[in-house]
């Protein structure tokens, strides 16, 4: 084991040990173990700021889930064969520096957030049942990153979601607001060359990301990126199948007890 590995593990240890006096479950433990795992047997370059920054927002669960995203989709981009992949690079600026194709991307993650309403649902067990997310909220998660793009560079803004409230729809409605948006400001948005969806997967097709191009970029995206971003993939298809199966059954089921 060399001295950087080493030193991760260290730090990794010391965090672990935090997040269980903080009253973290195990399970958030374990998730976190298997994500530096496969990080570092991946290459993925500045584990060590990357843990830093988590060990920071302790006191704030919803905090460390922010920052834990970055760690969850620079691992996305390793499995789809990204290269040179850092992750908290420097101390301001996009959260994730990647090459493709010999061209440098960055990416700024924006984590959307449940609110109150869906969280009641959450804990009642109706997650199937959720609101759909405003669509202005969503712009507004993008507009907050704009300060964070590097200038002059390909730079991408990753909305991600876990939960399954930002559908198809939503992601289309998205687009054509965020369209609108930069036809009319497209001075404020020059530096933004794309936005990728994390959430919405098509159960027909099982794609699993969505990408919205800004042909008004100053710096805009090339083709073979763009194609691979549109297939990028976290999980196996077949998984997401039986996943998306399973789902449906469980809200047919709660649509059946409803009628009864």
């Amino acid at each position: 084991m060399n001295n950087t590995v080493q030193r991760t593990q260290h730090i990794l240890s010391q965090l672990c040990n935090k997040m269980c006096q903080a009253g973290y479950g195990e399970h958030m433990i374990t998730r976190l173990e298997e994500l530096v795992c496969e990080l570092q047997q991946r290459g993925v370059g500045s584990i060590d700021r990357f843990l830093n920054r988590l060990s920071g927002r302790l006191s704030s669960e919803k905090g460390y889930l922010d920052i834990l995203k970055e760690g969850r989709f620079a691992k996305i981009l390793a499995r789809n064969g990204f290269k040179e992949i850092e992750i908290e690079y420097c101390k301001e600026g996009p959260d994730i520096k990647a090459k493709y194709n010999k061209r440098t991307i960055y990416f700024e993650i924006a984590r959307k957030r449940e609110n109150e309403r869906e969280q009641k649902l959450q804990e009642r067990g109706e997650a199937g049942f959720f609101l759909p997310y405003r669509t202005d909220n969503i712009i507004s998660a993008i507009q907050e990153k704009l300060k964070q793009l590097q200038s002059g560079e390909l730079n991408i803004v990753v909305l991600w979601s876990d939960t399954v409230r930002l559908g198809l729809l939503e992601i289309k409605e998205a687009i054509k607001y965020i369209q609108r948006e930069i036809k009319a400001e497209p001075e404020k948005y020059k530096e933004l060359s794309g936005v990728l969806f994390t959430d919405g997967t098509d159960t027909a097709t099982l794609k699993q990301f969505h990408l919205f191009k800004n042909d008004k970029a100053s710096k805009q995206l090339p083709d073979r990126l763009i194609k691979k971003l549109g297939k990028l993939l976290e999980e196996d298809p077949g998984t997401l199948q039986r996943e998306a199966a399973e789902l449906a059954a469980v809200i047919k089921r709660r649509l059946d007890s409803r009628v009864c």
